[in-house]
């Protein structure tokens, strides 16, 4: 049994169990460079089983129509307890919003404070953007507006989960094309939590279905208690975790502009190298280890200490610092070098004849 079913067992149990995590080594380099020179050192990625050091960026939707009150109360009790376990696959940041009829919107934006985060679930309320008047509500625009203006952590894992026991409508302007359009161009996982009848579309409605395939995402059923939401919800996240097909070394642009830093994938497991990345059909039943070659190269006088990651299709999971330190003396371009060459050459040529 893994860390987050062992985390979904009862709604007291909420410190980590401990397991491997994903790293990225060495953990710490340094080097002194020139201005323009370059050093290329090989730094493994270790996926493991579980996800425990990722960044995770989550936004809660909750569907606030009327016949919600039980589960919204359940997620009032579990929020504290929820995050913390949450927190078990790295550094965690949520936000929350509503749906309902005739209105749906955005709560908070992302805070990594677990207290604040909680406090943001116990703020909303049943009723909050009516109390519904058909059976679909209006989720798809909740979703475009959690996609579009979530200020999500760069290299985070991304989610909106949605709980909720109806189908969803396209209200407001915002229509199916367009909240798929928004999940993919944020690199946004959707997962709804389904209390009933969310996929029931012989009652009316867009099976959200559509939007946890397109991304990557699940729908989890789930009984209405605060230690089954729990359950519910980290199954579902640890369920998009599974499964990778990309794995790359990525300092996302924190080393500039003291520092230039490239990558050439050396080793992929079972896959291949492609450029700067390993790509294949992983999963995370094994330990898997790839190896990459990273160039730093000096462009700014100074010591800069940035850190360098490891990713899984783009989502940071582990991460290490880096101090480059630059130095004022320039490096000649080796064209430079071979010009160099030949004025010293024809200097000593025409010494020679001066003194014959």
């Amino acid at each position: 049994m893994n860390l987050f079913k062992k985390l979904a067992l009862s709604v007291a149990l909420v410190l980590p169990v401990a397991v491997n995590a994903d790293t990225i080594s060495p953990e710490t380099y340094s080097a002194t460079l020139g201005l323009g020179e370059s050093v290329t050192i090989t730094k493994t990625v270790t996926i493991e089983e579980s996800v425990t050091s990722g960044v995770l960026d989550i936004v809660f939707l909750i569907d606030t129509s009327g016949s919600m009150g039980s589960v919204i109360n359940a997620a009032k009790t579990a929020a504290s307890n929820l995050l913390a376990g949450l927190s078990g696959f790295g550094s965690l940041a949520t936000g929350t919003g509503y749906y309902s009829e005739p209105g749906s919107g955005l709560n908070t934006d992302l805070t990594t404070d677990a207290v604040a985060g909680a406090a943001a679930i116990n703020a909303i309320n049943l009723g909050d953007g009516g109390y519904g008047g058909d059976f679909p509500e209006e989720g798809i625009h909740a979703v475009k507006l959690a996609a579009e203006n979530t200020s999500w952590r760069p290299g985070s894992s991304r989610f909106v989960i949605a709980l909720g026991d109806a189908t969803f409508k396209e209200s407001d302007g915002s229509t199916l094309a367009g909240a798929q359009a928004a999940l993919a161009a944020n690199d946004v996982t959707f997962i709804g939590i389904d209390f009933g009848n969310m996929t029931q579309t012989s009652w009316g409605g867009i099976d959200p279905t559509l939007l946890a395939t397109a991304t990557g995402g699940s729908i989890v059923s789930s009984s209405i208690s605060p230690s089954a939401l729990i359950a519910s919800i980290l199954a579902g996240v640890e369920d998009s975790f599974a499964t990778y097909s990309k794995v790359s070394v990525d300092d996302l642009g924190a080393g500039m502009p003291g520092v230039d830093v490239s990558v050439a994938c050396l080793t992929a497991d079972t896959g291949a190298c492609v450029g700067d990345s390993a790509v294949g059909s992983f999963d995370r039943s094994i330990s898997r280890s790839f190896t990459f070659a990273v160039t730093f190269t000096g462009k700014e006088v100074g010591t800069h200490d940035f850190l360098t990651h490891g990713l899984v299709g783009g989502s940071i999971v582990a991460s290490e610092k880096d101090s480059i330190t630059v130095t004022g003396v320039s490096v000649p371009e080796p064209s430079g070098m071979l010009l160099l060459g030949i004025g010293l050459l024809g200097l000593g040529m025409a010494r020679r004849r001066i003194k014959a």
